[in-house]
């Protein structure tokens, strides 16, 4: 029972000063196409991968991006359908040019940046989320593509915390058995 409970110490406790230190990872995404309609969000078919360990680990993002006519927002599947269905001409059709809805004025997204230095800060969760890039009002874009460069911060949650507090106290109780 001692070397479990040693063992168990041993992993709680590097698993927590790993957590707390962090892990980083950076990338980037090159030549993506912007929209040549001016307000109108327009998303990316694929969903970006979730937090599935959300729980556990905060995955703190920053995404940047090189151009200052451009617009980038994350939306999850409901607002992704709404904005689709009002530029393809769906169920929304008849959009009205001075709403804000899917636009640049749009309050409804899971986060959302209009400066691309300073990008966009978004906390991932679980679940399917989308990131879509419009123009901004009055603002054509200059040219076709955009460079997108992202940071992500992986560190323990409060009840990532609590877990591995609560396996160095086990191990600590197994090392004390007789």
């Amino acid at each position: 029972m001692k070397k479990t409970g040693f063992g168990i110490l041993i992993v709680s406790t590097l698993l927590l000063l790993g957590g707390t230190i962090g892990f980083t990872m950076d990338g980037a995404v090159e030549d993506v196409p912007t929209p040549n309609v001016q307000g109108l969000v327009f998303f990316s078919d694929d969903a970006m991968t979730g937090n599935a360990a959300a729980l556990l680990l905060n995955a703190d993002t920053t995404i940047t991006w090189d151009r200052d006519d451009v617009f980038l927002v994350i939306a999850d599947k409901g607002k992704k359908k709404q904005c689709d269905d009002i530029a393809n001409g769906g169920s929304l059709s008849g959009f009205d040019t001075t709403s804000q809805t899917c636009s640049y004025g749009d309050e409804g997204y899971v986060a959302s940046g209009d400066d691309g230095i300073q990008g966009v800060d978004w906390r991932v969760e679980s679940g399917e989320f989308y990131p879509g890039i419009g123009t901004k009002e009055g603002v054509l874009p200059e040219g076709s593509d955009l460079n997108l460069s992202y940071t992500i911060d992986l560190t323990l949650s409060a009840a990532g915390y609590l877990f591995l507090l609560i396996g160095e106290g086990a191990g600590f109780l197994l090392v004390r058995q007789k």
